[in-house]
């Protein structure tokens, strides 16, 4: 099975055979397949030892110097991220979701995926929607969004996210005034 490395190498390797990309974003799940949950620091210990493969595969391609690199490394899952902000949820969910089970902190549920009426992220953001999350769905929920929020409900895995992506965004735009 392919480490987090391994994809993350073949990730860039892909991008920089592009010429016209210029930003690549590894997303990796932090606990997806734990079945059990982590504390605080684990968590937090996890999510550094993920940074540090996902970077190490980047720094085993040579020739992409050029293509600015985002890790995405939502704790638990991308659900958590999508649970992020309330106030997105209940103007995705309308009248059909049930925002009482939107935790402050969506970092921290966890749960049997197996149980619909667990605490775990995919069953809570269904119970929320009212319904299954399609792909739509979580673009919608992320297009209605506040960062900031999400920083503050989700400050272990989201508010990494967002630095690098802020940074990559400064690097773009001096690019672009060099250009002119």
């Amino acid at each position: 099975m392919a480490t987090s490395r391994d994809r993350a190498a073949k990730a860039l390797a892909l991008a920089k055979l592009d010429l016209d990309c210029r930003v690549v974003v590894f997303a990796h799940d932090v606990d997806k397949a734990s079945g059990k949950k982590r504390n605080a620091t684990e968590r937090r210990h996890r999510i550094r030892e993920l940074h540090a493969e996902i970077e190490a595969g980047f720094g085993a391609v040579s020739g992409a110097e050029r293509v600015l690199r985002i890790k995405a490394t939502p704790l638990r899952m991308i659900e958590a991220w999508a649970l992020g902000d309330r106030s997105a949820i209940e103007g995705v969910a309308g009248k059909g979701g049930e925002m009482s089970v939107v935790p402050k902190a969506p970092e921290e549920a966890w749960g049997e995926e197996s149980d619909r009426s667990s605490r775990h992220p995919k069953c809570l953001l269904r119970r929320a929607l009212g319904r299954d999350p399609t792909p739509d769905v979580f673009a919608e929920i992320a297009c209605r969004s506040d960062v900031e929020t999400l920083r503050v409900t989700c400050p272990d895995s989201f508010a990494p996210f967002l630095e690098e992506a802020k940074s990559v965004r400064a690097k773009l735009d001096v690019e672009d005034v060099l250009e002119r």
